[in-house]
Formats: C-alpha cells, structure tokens, sequence
C-alpha cells in the first residue's frame, strides 16, 4: 500500500510506523494539506537518522512556508515581491526533490490566498513535473448566498488551477462534510470525469470512514483563527462573545455531540468524550464550553461525525482515479485516541467493501492502493511486482484480512498481512512484525 496522506510530524519515537506497517502500507506521503516540513533536507535528515520504517516521500507544504516567510499576520495578496519569495522558496524544494506543492485551503493561511497566487505557483511545480496536491477550499455541501454550493465550487477552482498551471492534480480526502444539506458525491465525480475526459491528470483518494479528524477551531470560520489557533484579538470577553455565537451557527447542522475530542495533552481526562458530554461535566453550555477550549493555549483534535457514508461509498468506487489514503498519523501505540484510520483504513477497505459488500474488485482496489498512487506520486520503481523493480512487497491473507481499530479502542493492529518487504526488508514475517526497518526518505524520481 502507497499511503498517499499521512501527516507523520512526530516522527523521531515512531520510528518503526506499526500500525501502517500491520495495514501492509510501505511507503507514505507527507507535507499534506499545507502542513509539515517546510525544507526537505531537513526533514529527510531525520527520517535517515532513525531509519524511518516507511519509505517517505515529501511535499512542499504551502501554509507552512507561506508562515515561515510572512509570519502571523498572513497578508490574503501578496505583493509582487512576496509572491517571488514564495516562488523561489517552492522551487527550492522542488530542487531538493519534494514531490510537489501541498495546499490547506479550509486551514489558515491557505484559506487567505487567491486562486491567482496557487495558479503562479502551480507552474513552478509543473516546471519540475511535479503535482498541485489540494486539501480543496471548501468540503462542506453548504449553499452559498447565490445558490453555489461550496464544494463544487471549491472542485472547480482545483481544476482551473490544473488547467492555467497545467500542471498534474490531486486532491486530498475527498468528501462532503456537514453542512451536507441535499450535496451528493455524484455532481462531484462528474465533474472530475469530465475534467479528465478533457485531458487534465486529477486524481483523489478517500479513506472507508463517515467521520473525519481535524483540529477543533474548524468548527470556528476562518477569519477568527491563524494556523496556531484562535487570533489573539477574539480571546477577550467581546471576542469571545462573538466567537461563541459563531459556534452556536455550526452547531446547528453539526451538533456537538457529533464532536468528540481525541488528541488533548493538556486536559487527557476529555479524551474520548464529546463536547456535549464534557459540557455537562463541567455544567456548562456547549457553545462557552467550545470557547474556553479554543482559547486556550493548545486547542485540540477532533473527531467529527460529519459525513455520510453512501457518499464515502461512491467516491470509493471510482478506482480508476481516487486511491485508497488513509488521511492519518504515525501513532504511538495506546497514546491518546487517535483516528483508527491511522491502523485500519487498508484492510477495512478490503474487508469492508470486496469480502462483505462485494461492490468492488479486489484487483481494483490493489491498484488503487499500489500502482496507481505510485506512478502519480513519481514513485520510480514502486507500486508494481515487475523485474527490476524494488521490492516492496505485502502478502495478504484475504480472509484473514482485517481492521480491529474502534472510535473508542483505536490502538488495536489490524490482522491478515502475513508478509511485508519495504525495500527488500521483512518488516513483518508470518504476521508478527520483525523490528527491522527498510524504510528510505525518497525524492521524486520521474
């Protein structure tokens, strides 16, 4: 398995990445959804050091180099100048061999920029044939004051910044969240069928779950918050006077017992609990209860069941051009409740979709999860067993095969890949794994 989205910041105490390796994952993508590593070599320096047990590759992530360079008070235009900066210091990745440019579009700063500033900067990567990887700008099904509806919209500023960069695109966990209203995968797959039959290279990937994870300050509009957290100006009373009634809006479609709290150092006794349960506890109302969290110094990470899963189901199917991802993390084992995509996406998609629902193709879903995200990743040499080519290599067992991560028992490894070779190394022998780590940091290669 090519595991296309993997947000693996924390990587130095997880070297041996076990929970992606019991999924039969050997290789990951990181720097997704404008996140991460802003210089390559630095970031590959570390992965040699611990002799990381997947293969890595990198992209250049937007948000963060747009931070590193303009700092907290993110201009939405950038000068002339700036933008120069921002195209020099992309192509400088590139050089380094990252595999493309990666956008947060629905985060701070992404959420800021203009169309015309990824479009300049998508024909840098294009130079260096590499990929324009978009978390889009809007994954809800909300319906605009004009009657547009956000994600569509969002859908087709990925193609246009495809078609003026020309440049190869794909895009990151695509879904609909709440505000879902009457919004369907299927206006969505047509457009990118079309794209496509047209001759622009999208792609997407998707992971078999209804629910996503993401930081809890999503739940606030965008203008209230940079990438660290809530603006400094809204944690007053008059701020948080108006960022509760903001919450309140979003609570509406999205109640808050649909948002449970997985990842919080500073406060683990609300680990596993949603906000309406954490506010009873604290006998508070929900929506104040919101705005003492986000104010704080560390918001945390959520869990929001906020999809629904025909939709998840559609999106699936389209093997020819949206992969297998899992959207997750390199974990440590029995910390925190992480996201159980981050042990099960893979096997669940098997288990899930060819054995029990039998709607889909297992040789189909294979690709989806190997060769197809390795050819479009520039992965030379991966994704496929043929002579002269690396072997990285997973031995299923199909009826063996399966996911064990709950939302309430997230840390369990899933079951069924007898065999993994990363680079030629056995990382997991007769189903138990073997603490030897082929894991390579890899530039693009194609």
């Amino acid at each position: 398995g090519k595991n296309v989205v993997t947000t693996a910041s924390g990587i130095p105490s997880l070297a041996e990445n076990r929970s992606y390796a019991y999924q039969g994952v050997t290789t990951i993508v990181t720097g997704n959804c404008g996140f991460g590593y802003t210089n390559v070599d630095g970031f590959y320096d570390i992965l040699d050091k611990v002799h990381f047990g997947s293969n890595v590759y990198h992209l250049a992530p937007h948000g963060a180099i747009r931070e590193d360079l303009f700092g907290p008070n993110q201009p939405k235009k950038l000068s002339p100048q700036q933008l120069e900066a921002m195209k020099r210091r992309v192509a400088e990745e590139m050089e380094k061999g990252a595999v493309g440019l990666s956008t947060g579009l629905e985060y701070a700063p992404g959420a800021l920029t203009e169309t015309e500033e990824l479009v300049e900067l998508a024909k840098i990567v294009k130079r260096y044939n590499g990929l324009y990887v978009s978390h889009i700008r809007d994954l809800t099904g909300a319906i605009y004051a004009d009657g547009r509806i956000g994600v569509i919209e969002a859908l087709k500023e990925a193609i246009a910044i495809g078609r003026k960069a020309e440049v190869s695109v794909h895009l990151s966990h695509i879904q609909i969240n709440e505000p879902i209203n009457a919004m369907t995968a299927k206006p969505m797959i047509e457009l990118l069928t079309k794209a496509r039959a047209e001759g622009l290279d999208i792609t997407a990937d998707a992971y078999p779950y209804d629910a996503g994870v993401t930081w809890i300050t999503m739940l606030t509009p965008a203008k209230y918050k940079t990438d660290k957290g809530i603006k400094e100006e809204y944690k007053d009373l008059k701020g948080r006077a108006e960022l509760k009634k903001a919450v309140e809006k979003t609570f509406a479609y999205l109640g808050p017992e649909r948002t449970t709290i997985i990842i919080y150092p500073e406060r683990p006794h609300y680990e596993g609990k949603t906000i309406e349960e954490i506010a009873d506890m604290e006998k508070k109302a929900p929506s104040d209860l919101y705005v003492d969290i986000v104010c704080s110094n560390d918001a945390p990470q959520a869990i929001m069941n906020d999809q629904d899963i025909r939709n998840v189901r559609e999106f699936l199917m389209c093997t020819d051009f949206v992969f297998v991802s899992s959207d997750g993390w390199t974990t440590i084992k029995d910390v925190g409740k992480p996201h159980p995509r981050c042990y099960g996406a893979y096997p669940r998609m098997i288990k899930k979709f060819v054995m029990e629902e039998k709607i889909l193709d297992l040789s189909a879903v294979i690709r989806a999860m190997t060769s197809l995200p390795a050819g479009k990743f520039r992965m030379k040499d991966r994704g496929k067993l043929a002579v002269g080519y690396i072997a990285d290599i997973a031995v299923i067992d199909p009826q063996k095969l399966a996911d064990h991560a709950t939302y309430n028992n997230p840390h369990q490894y899933s079951t069924g890949v007898e065999h993994l070779f990363v680079n030629g190394t056995p990382s997991i022998s007769q189903g138990k794994n073997t603490n030897q780590r082929g894991g390579r940091a890899s530039k693009r290669q194609m």
